[in-house]
């Protein structure tokens, strides 16, 4: 039974003000670093980190001291750069950076509290002690790839966003989920203790086959579309971290629809949902950061064309597209508007 509309205004508000205030916190913490370096202070604690390295001792140093420091090649006393303003916002992709809070909140809300409508008061304190679990494992995961991350930044200039750290741990956890989710798709861990003689296989059509047919073939036509927008600067050039992304999209989209055609035209007014909520939420950012000057929609924009030259102004588009269609593919899953129609599923016309 799909969400009532008031449900569904409810629990899309909720999601958006959760992922703002959230990124707002990251902001503020590039705001306290103004024009100067986290460096890391090695005069506090064992070699100036406690907590097995993950929070550091940090202070601010001005930029151009750092820098001073760090190229002269008579000074072996380096600074160690932690982070620098833009590290945690990324305010010049706001529309990316906003994207993925607002999926893990989705989740969190729509699929294992139950909120706004199906929220069990028996069942409420066991799921709220399963997310607190996956809040602090998400910290400390996070952590370790900041630390991970740190240790990359030497060069004066280079971000934690940046490092080729960063890059390998997203590739790592995407290409986790993917298999993850891939796996159960297919069935594989339901297998019987009681497992009866195999068909001859000669004769063996099977529905795994199909679901890795269509599979191979959305691989391929996302392959294609990825390449397309590289050699067009339309994506991130190393094309790896966007290309993850869009391999999770094609298998979250056909554990959500089925997994061939006939599943699919079955299933349109989730599908609708997922390109209709693409569409709008693209020129949304786009207004905003001609209204605010100074948060990035990640394409046709003004802040990464001043930063990494005109040429690249759009290479935020790749994940703008992939990461809101996983967003508006989830939401339909969880206002329950990703099942078949009733006309369809029942034989009769809606």
């Amino acid at each position: 039974m799909p969400m009532k509309l008031s449900n569904v205004i409810l629990l899309l508000l909720v999601v958006v003000l959760c992922a703002t205030f959230s990124l707002r916190i990251f902001q503020g913490l590039d705001e306290m670093m103004g024009d100067q370096y986290w460096v890391v202070d090695t005069t506090q604690g064992d070699h100036g980190w406690y907590g097995m390295g993950l929070l550091p001792h940090v202070k601010n140093v001005p930029k151009e001291v750092v820098q001073a420091v760090n190229t002269d090649p008579e000074n072996d006393e380096k600074y160690i750069i932690y982070a620098q303003n833009g590290d945690f916002a990324g305010n010049s992709v706001y529309g990316i950076c906003l994207g993925i809070p607002l999926i893990m909140y989705l989740i969190w809300f729509a699929f294992i509290l139950g909120f706004p409508d199906r929220i069990d008061p028996y069942l409420l304190p066991r799921r709220i002690f399963t997310l607190t679990v996956i809040i602090m494992c998400s910290v400390i995961v996070n952590l370790f790839l900041m630390r991970i991350a740190a240790d990359f930044a030497r060069d004066p200039m280079s971000r934690i966003a940046n490092v080729a750290g960063n890059h390998a741990s997203l590739l790592f956890h995407n290409a986790g989920i993917w298999f993850a989710i891939l796996f159960s798709a297919l069935g594989t861990p339901n297998h019987s203790m009681r497992e009866t003689a195999a068909p001859d296989s000669r004769n063996w059509q099977t529905q795994a086959n199909e679901k890795f047919n269509w599979m191979f073939v959305l691989l391929f036509a996302v392959t294609i579309l990825e390449v397309a927008l590289v050699k067009n600067k339309l994506a991130l050039p190393d094309a790896a971290v966007d290309y993850s992304v869009w391999i999770i999209l094609v298998v979250i989209f056909m554990r959500m629809f089925g997994f061939s055609p006939k599943y699919w035209v079955k299933r349109g007014r989730g599908i609708a949902i997922m390109f209709a909520g693409t569409l709008i939420t693209l020129p949304v950012f786009y207004l905003l950061e001609r209204a605010t000057g100074t948060l990035g929609a990640g394409f046709a924009s003004p802040i990464l064309s001043k930063s990494l030259g005109p040429e690249n102004a759009n290479i935020g588009l790749s994940l703008m597209i992939s990461i809101y269609l996983i967003f508006w593919m989830e939401f339909a899953a969880a206002i329950r508007m990703n099942g078949p129609s009733r006309g369809l599923s029942t034989g009769k016309h809606v």
